[in-house]
């Protein structure tokens, strides 16, 4: 079967900031064991080879990396779609230059609130909300299409309807909200209640309608079920780990998506192809037919799924029912 639409590869696990919720437990210092450049371009081009069209650049902080921007072009004359997903503490105009050059289609900028205290004290650096403004006009003004990546945690959820008008403001394009998944050092983070992850999808359904420009959600399967229910279809199944999206690590090892921290296979051992093709885990996945409890019998399945990262960190079963879920079946 072919390789999945979209590909996000951890190019390093170093980051110069400390996140309360960094789901790779980024370190200072990239590891010995990263892939080098050629690796990288053997890694691209096996995915242009098995059909993945979209590949998100990411880390830890995917610009500490020296040749980020010869991996970037690489994968662009192959013909990938390439992103770039950054804290944006490190863009520069030179950087915004090297990126757009680089083919470089969007970059993801996280911006965790609209204010500087909340996001500062999320991404564990004085002056990070600062900077990450600071890249977005920088892009913006390089004629980089920029996307806001926003994790939602208990301790910023009350900034969520503020955000779709503080993003337009600032020049971006898209806005993302990923629920917190407790894996990496996202354990230690207070999660919303399910009460407050539910009426935060009420609220973002609403702001999506109206609002001109592209807002998704990430780990929460919940809202496309919403959306067939409320529009009689969802662009999109949920949860696509293992299915349409795929990941692989800074060393090598695949996993069905980054908060999913199951190995299924190391590309310098094994093709990523045969990896995709034989893995239990991802042959488990693509079998709704195993799903426990309430995902099991859930006739929106096909458009929900549950998060499996979620439900392997709660309750140590990757097929289990997803723990904030609150529909009966």
């Amino acid at each position: 079967m072919k390789l999945p639409h979209i590909i996000a590869w951890e190019v390093t696990k170093a980051c110069n900031l400390n996140c309360l919720h960094c789901r790779a437990s980024a370190t200072a210092t990239p590891e010995p064991c990263e892939l080098d450049t050629s690796e990288g371009y053997a890694l691209l081009e096996d995915m242009r080879h098995g059909g993945t069209r979209l590949v998100i650049l990411t880390g830890g902080e995917a610009l500490v990396r020296g040749d980020i921007f010869d991996l970037a072009s690489y994968g662009t004359s192959l013909g990938l779609r390439m992103t770039l997903a950054t804290n944006g503490s490190l863009v520069t105009g030179e950087v915004a230059r090297r990126i757009r050059e680089s083919g470089i289609v969007r970059v993801s900028v996280s911006l965790d609130a609209v204010t500087p205290d909340v996001h500062d004290a999320f991404r564990g650096l004085p002056g990070s909300f600062e900077m990450a403004l600071r890249a977005i006009e920088t892009l913006v003004g390089e004629g980089v299409p920029v996307q806001v990546n926003t994790t939602v945690a208990a301790v910023n959820i009350s900034h969520m309807d503020r955000f779709p008008a503080f993003i337009r403001k600032i020049g971006a394009m898209a806005w993302h909200v990923f629920f917190l998944v407790p894996t990496g050092r996202g354990e230690q983070v207070m999660p919303a209640r399910i009460k407050e992850y539910r009426d935060m999808l009420d609220a973002f359904y609403v702001t999506s309608k109206a609002s001109d420009i592209e807002c998704k959600a990430t780990c929460a399967p919940q809202y496309y079920r919403m959306l067939a229910e409320r529009d009689g279809a969802s662009p999109t199944k949920g949860c696509l780990a293992g299915t349409e999206f795929g990941f692989v690590s800074s060393s090598g090892i695949v996993q069905p998506c980054g908060f999913l921290q199951i190995p299924c296979g190391d590309i310098r051992k094994d093709s990523l192809q045969d990896i995709w093709d034989s893995s239990e885990t991802f042959t488990l996945l693509r079998d709704e037919g195993k799903l426990k409890g309430k995902c099991g019998d859930c006739r929106f399945t096909p458009v929900c799924g549950g998060c499996r990262a979620r439900a392997f960190e709660v309750l140590d079963d990757v097929m289990q029912v997803d723990p904030v879920c609150w529909y009966p079946r």
